[in-house]
């Protein structure tokens, strides 16, 4: 058994500061509480959020992806940012066509809609 030094200055066998905690000693997994979290706000997975991020030339063309970028995807809305009225016009054209591309990626239980907003 080993021996540790607490913050005032007595000694404790692990195992028995374990058993008092009810702890196994291994780390936990932050990736279950934060899964849990964005959950709750009405977000999907974090790894589609990273995806969406990585994959955003792919779901709406070279041209389109440096004037605008994913906001947010809450609810089942694709929110958009752009940098400008004539970008946000465009995106709105395209909504159908950005829609179709994200579900042959990531399916068709995250997206109901693209919304757009001016970023400036």
């Amino acid at each position: 058994m080993s021996r540790f030094r607490r913050f005032d200055g007595r000694e404790e066998e692990n195992d028995e500061l374990r058993q008092k905690l009810g702890k196994t000693g291994d780390p936990a997994k932050l990736s279950d509480p934060l899964e849990r979290l964005v959950r709750n706000l009405g977000a999907p997975p974090i790894s589609i959020l990273s995806q969406l991020q990585d994959r955003w030339p792919e779901l709406v063309g070279p041209g389109l992806a440096g004037p605008t970028r994913p906001v947010e995807l809450v609810d089942r809305v694709l929110t958009i940012g752009c940098e400008d009225a004539a970008w946000a016009a465009q995106v709105g054209w395209m909504e159908s066509q950005i829609k179709q591309r994200f579900e042959a990626v990531f399916g068709t239980d995250l997206l109901d809609r693209v919304a757009v907003r001016i970023d400036r």
